[in-house]
């Protein structure tokens, strides 16, 4: 009795070690530092007619990135566009070709620690959104007559709505398949790479920690507390079967956004990446519909 009392008490001991190796040595740089992906086909390649860009942020990092021109002589405006985690600028050419196509120049670029851009953590807008308005900055340093918009999907779409709330030069937004809170979704994923499984109190403790590693407080990345102090026109989208980001997080968003100028869009069958693919041409219809409309008008953002 005594020894199968003495195996339990080492089992234990040995499964909290490596409890507190995982979620204190592993898992918070599984939150910071995501995979750098990066893709071979340039602009260039798509025929699109564009500049290559390097921004400087606060912190001293470049950041790299692509102007793509519009087809028109006189653009009709520019969207910058932010891609997920994980992701690159790359990832945006076909819509950039789009916006091309009606007018629209855009800026694509890659996040810090994403892509070609410096940085090795993702503080998921706590930094970033500071890194837009250094974009916004170089905006209105080569063309201060152009009207800005900002297009982000996931990771892109916390940090564009931190960087609505905090850049009012931003006219609008176009808001895809995002959270509510850094802490929320960090907890959700970690339930979903577990089949379900999941602590609470883990998930923060290795937060905690993600933070002391990449120097940001993560209880400031609170898109929720954002869209109650933005006041520009903003479109939200989510896909109704999305099992990264549930839809029960977009519409938190949305409910909360105190812009009067406000529409959402419910991605019947949308997961994660595809709502392009469910929404189909209604869904990009309704999106180049909202852009047009807030790049044509001459309103003021008011609460």
């Amino acid at each position: 009795m005594k020894k199968r009392y003495k195996l339990l008490i080492a089992f234990l001991l040995f499964l909290g070690i490596g409890i507190y190796i995982a979620f204190n040595n592993i898992a918070p740089y599984a939150i910071i530092k995501p995979p750098r992906v990066t893709i071979a086909t340039t602009p260039k390649d798509v025929n699109l007619n564009h500049e290559e860009i390097k921004i400087n942020t606060q912190d001293s990092l470049t950041l790299k990135g692509y102007w793509i021109k519009s087809q028109y002589q006189q653009p009709k405006g520019i969207l910058i566009l932010l891609h997920g985690i994980g992701g690159c600028k790359e990832h945006f050419l076909e819509l950039s070709e789009t916006l091309a196509a009606t007018g629209i120049e855009s800026i694509l670029f890659d996040g810090r620690a994403h892509g070609k851009s410096e940085g090795e953590f993702c503080t998921y807008g706590y930094h970033e959104k500071n890194d837009v308005s250094k974009i916004v900055d170089l905006i209105k340093t080569k063309a201060p007559k152009l009207k800005i918009g900002i297009w982000g999907n996931s990771l892109g779409g916390a940090i564009a709505l931190q960087a609505l709330e905090i850049d009012k030069r931003i006219a609008f937004g176009v808001i895809e398949s995002t959270f509510t809170e850094l802490d929320q979704i960090v907890f959700q994923y970690k339930k979903n790479f577990l089949k379900g499984f999941g602590i609470k109190f883990l998930s923060d403790f290795s937060l905690r920690k993600a933070g002391e590693i990449a120097n940001f407080n993560p209880n400031k990345v609170k898109p929720i507390q954002a869209v109650k102090s933005i006041l520009q026109p903003v479109l939200i989208a989510h896909g109704s079967d999305d099992n990264n980001i549930p839809i029960e997080f977009g519409k938190q968003l949305f409910e909360n956004l105190v812009s009067k100028d406000k529409k959402f869009i419910n991605v019947k069958g949308g997961e994660h990446h595809n709502l392009f693919e469910k929404g189909g041409a209604p869904y990009k219809k309704e999106l180049l519909d909202f852009i047009n409309s807030n790049l044509n008008s001459t309103k003021q953002n008011s609460i």
